[in-house]
């Protein structure tokens, strides 16, 4: 059973904290919602970037909200017989999502499904869950507190941190796209000799294909999250925390720096170096390097106030040109 007061001491939100009966603290919750859906009994929360926050918060029925502190609680008519207690949060969402980990969320299993090969030179860390029809090869080392899902292949050599989530269908240390033609035109495959480095709390979606390095490794360091369907080249190296997006190819040898955002369906050419927090936006092409902290969007990637002035003249041209006609 969980309780208000559970929720407010796992936050520390004592002084943050503001109940509208005398007893609400001691209410139990016991599910969490979507504030348009939340019902009494249910957990939710309201950020300040959400469309019309206000209206969201005075017709909502949860029994516990969780509010950005910026948000002015005086301006809420909140319905009192139903709204039993608020939270007031620098991240309100942020704070959601940690009582919905510590309370609500269901615990994957460990162990290891009857139906995954795994070599026997393979290290398998404590408390770590394989799925059926997985195969894990030679002098693979995954790290405790791991999940590896369902029809997830991993190749020889390939080394994966702590707390680290791959989802089914995705493969990783496969031989890179390298050839060289010989004087008759035939393809010749460069040698891989890498692997793949991965490091702690890493989540790889479903689908994803990581190619091991040539003659280094390729590296996704720690806190990466990378959505369904990515192709990561060979030789790549992604920096800590950086998020990418469905649909994302990433060429051989790019680099893409800690921290930064990769919209759905952007393409990066091979040996591109990208900064810092970056920013690419949804279906770039980017093809030369970013320095730390630019904003980039469009085929061939510019800066976002560049390409807001392309778009502009292009779009004046066409209005000319169809006035011409």
């Amino acid at each position: 059973m969980v309780t208000i007061e559970n929720i407010v001491d796992f936050l520390n939100a004592g002084k943050s904290f503001h109940q509208f009966s005398e007893n609400a603290i001691c209410m139990q919750i016991v599910r969490a919602a979507p504030i348009t859906d939340a019902q009494p009994g249910d957990v939710t929360f309201c950020g300040s970037t959400a469309k019309n926050p206000l209206k969201l918060l005075s017709k909502t029925r949860a029994s516990l909200l969780l509010i950005d502190r910026i948000m002015s609680i005086d301006e809420v008519n909140f319905d009192q017989s139903v709204v039993q207690a608020i939270i007031l949060s620098d991240n309100a969402r942020l704070d959601f999502i940690r009582v919905v980990d510590r309370f609500f969320a269901s615990q994957l299993p460990s162990g290891i499904h009857s139906s995954a090969v795994i070599a026997p030179s393979a290290s398998i860390g404590a408390d770590v869950s394989v799925g059926p029809i997985c195969s894990i090869a030679d002098k693979v080392k995954i790290g405790r507190d791991s999940t590896i899902f369902a029809g997830v292949h991993i190749y020889d050599q390939v080394c994966i941190g702590k707390n680290v989530s791959i989802h089914s269908g995705t493969v990783v240390g496969k031989e890179g796209w390298g050839y060289e033609r010989d004087k008759s035109g035939k393809l010749i495959r460069f040698p891989h000799l890498g692997s793949v480095e991965i490091g702690d709390d890493v989540d790889i979606g479903s689908n994803v294909v990581i190619d091991r390095g040539a003659l280094v490794n390729t590296i996704i360091k720690a806190g990466c999250k990378i959505n369904n369907g990515t192709h990561i080249g060979h030789n790549v190296e992604i920096g800590e925390n950086t998020i990418i997006l469905p649909h994302v190819y990433l060429g051989g040898g790019a680099k893409v720096g800690k921290g930064c955002w990769i919209g759905p369906c952007v393409a990066i050419r091979d040996r591109i170096e990208i900064g810092a927090e970056v920013f690419v936006g949804f279906g770039s092409i980017v093809t030369k390097g970013v320095p730390d902290g630019v904003e980039i969007m469009g085929a061939p990637a510019r800066e976002i106030g560049d390409q807001k002035k392309l778009l502009k003249h292009f779009s004046h041209v066409i209005t000319q040109s169809n006035k011409i006609t």
